[in-house]
């Protein structure tokens, strides 16, 4: 906490208040909601919040809403100087961050000093009452901390942040069969060839740069070790195993972290690709074996052949198992050594893991659960549909299938952009519904513990108009946090009806 002027006024029947300016204005809350004084902290932006609430803030491993005092209470923004501090509230077990102007310090006030809010006066709603002290001439107005950290109990935080969506459920147990007969993959090139791995082998996807570290007498393709989260993660080289040759890491390059089980061990390692294309669902019925001819020992790897585009587009299925299985003599023991001896400790609940995939909306990073998101695709010619809601840019063929697209900057009300070649189409369910949002860009496939997520902030749960935000990923050695959403609740109930018409409209 930062260092705070005590004004020594020791007089009977007097409170302490921190004092500050707005303005020219002072004003106070008592000293029993602080909880400390810091510098104005980086925020990660919320979509569709009230302008006063600046964002969200990593204070020490705890999620912090900042509010800006001055939008709270309807005076004029001004831009933070070096005086500018935020002032930590808390009071029944709720706490937020107040930026002010400048913090003045601790005073005592007495109760004869204290006068009750009549008439009209500005922001009562927030006062408990005027003090006018040295003898009249400075007025101090006492805000009511309870008022500023008041917020309704939304029924999300009765929910378990980890249960999908009640519709989402019912489409699941309604189409069993469907769900049987299609298979989700992560896409990715090596050289010209588009290869696929299903997501239940995938551990995350990860973007690396630093420098790999190589393991003396390991074969070629292993290219060296690298510590992920404490941990030490073995990468392979997949350009190497196909014998192809191997090039430099750039902005593109990804690696995905896949577990192997082997007999009766397991392990991780990464596979480096060089670009990762999608995550796509199609139907296994796509999926077609791999023709006798090109069947032999250096491609058992590849467990079919994916057509798609009416067999434009080809995507080799690899099976993980197989990609080392027949090398695995020669490079057990590297692996081994790579795995912790703890692999088969019992994991507490918090330690379990949720796998995300996390997209980029107007510079806030944002993420569904991997079994909300059906399929990611590229930009593709969207056809409008007359009178539909400004948000819905309109609707795409997907493979004979009608799907509706939204554009998510201006359903959560943020300034639009050119689109170009990073933005993408996150095929969702909604209302049993396929529906297409449409991205600033994928960012990765990632793994995040359950502690790491905290519950939406209740004054934020209070002010948002749809409460799509199911949590807070938070990441402890840096300011980074992810707004986890829940796809579901993206629209609301009259834009669902909405959207059902245009489903309707357009026969599907």
């Amino acid at each position: 906490m930062e260092s705070i002027i005590t004004n020594e006024r020791s007089i009977d029947n007097s409170s302490q208040y921190i004092t500050f300016y707005l303005g020219n204005e002072m004003y106070g809350v008592a000293i029993q909601y602080l909880q400390e004084i810091i510098r104005v902290p980086e925020v990660v932006k919320v979509p569709r919040v009230p302008l006063y609430i600046r964002g969200l803030a990593n204070l020490r491993g705890t999620i912090l809403t900042i509010l800006d005092s001055r939008q709270r209470l309807g005076l004029a923004k001004e831009e933070d100087t070096e005086a500018t501090r935020v002032i930590v509230l808390t009071a029944e077990g709720k706490k937020i961050g107040c930026v002010v102007d400048r913090v003045v310090g601790v005073i005592s006030i007495r109760r004869d000093e204290v006068e009750e809010i009549s008439g009209e006066e500005v922001n009562k709603n927030f006062l408990e009452g005027i003090a006018r002290i040295e003898g009249g001439k400075k007025l101090i107005m006492l805000l009511d901390a309870k008022q500023f950290l008041n917020s309704k109990d939304g029924e999300i935080t009765k929910k378990n942040l980890f249960n999908k969506a009640v519709v989402s459920e019912k489409y699941e147990k309604g189409n069993e069969s469907l769900n049987e007969e299609q298979l989700q993959m992560i896409s990715f090139k090596i050289g010209d060839e588009e290869y696929g791995i299903e997501v239940t082998n995938v551990q995350e996807i990860v973007r690396f740069s630093d420098e790999i570290s190589e393991v003396p007498n390991s074969p070629d393709y292993i290219l060296g070790i690298i510590s992920l989260r404490n941990r030490v993660l073995p990468i392979v080289s997949l350009r190497r195993l196909f014998n192809m040759e191997e090039c430099a890491f750039d902005e593109r390059s990804r690696i995905i972290v896949v577990n192997i089980d082997e007999g009766d061990y397991s392990y991780k390692v990464g596979f480096r690709v060089d670009i990762v294309s999608e995550v796509l669902r199609i139907p296994k019925g796509s999926i077609e074996p791999v023709p006798p001819l090109l069947k032999d020992k250096d491609s058992e790897e590849i467990s079919g052949i994916c057509k798609l585009n009416g067999g434009s587009r080809l995507i080799y299925l690899l099976d993980p198992k197989k990609v080392l299985s027949h090398r695995l003599k020669e490079s057990a023991d590297i692996l081994r050594s790579c795995e912790d001896d703890d692999r088969m400790e019992v994991v507490n609940e918090s330690d379990k893991e949720e796998q995300l995939v996390s997209f980029m909306v107007a510079g806030i990073e944002c993420a569904f659960p991997i079994e909300d998101v059906r399929e990611i695709i590229r930009l593709t010619d969207i056809v409008a549909v007359p009178k539909a809601p400004d948000f819905v840019e309109g609707v795409i063929n997907l493979r004979g299938v009608i799907v509706p697209v939204i554009d998510l900057r201006k359903k959560f009300g943020l300034e639009g952009s050119r689109r170009g070649e990073h933005n993408r189409i996150v095929i969702v369910e909604i209302s049993g519904k396929r529906t297409g949002l449409i991205v600033d860009s994928v960012k990765e496939v990632l793994k995040v513990k359950r502690s790491q997520i905290e519950i939406t902030p209740e004054i934020l749960m209070h002010e948002i108009e749809q409460r799509f935000i199911r949590g807070i990923v938070k990441f402890d050695r840096s300011n980074r946090m992810i707004i986890l959403l829940s796809a579901e609740e993206v629209l609301s109930g009259k834009e669902k009806k909405e959207l059902m018409e245009i489903n309707e409209a357009k026969g599907e």
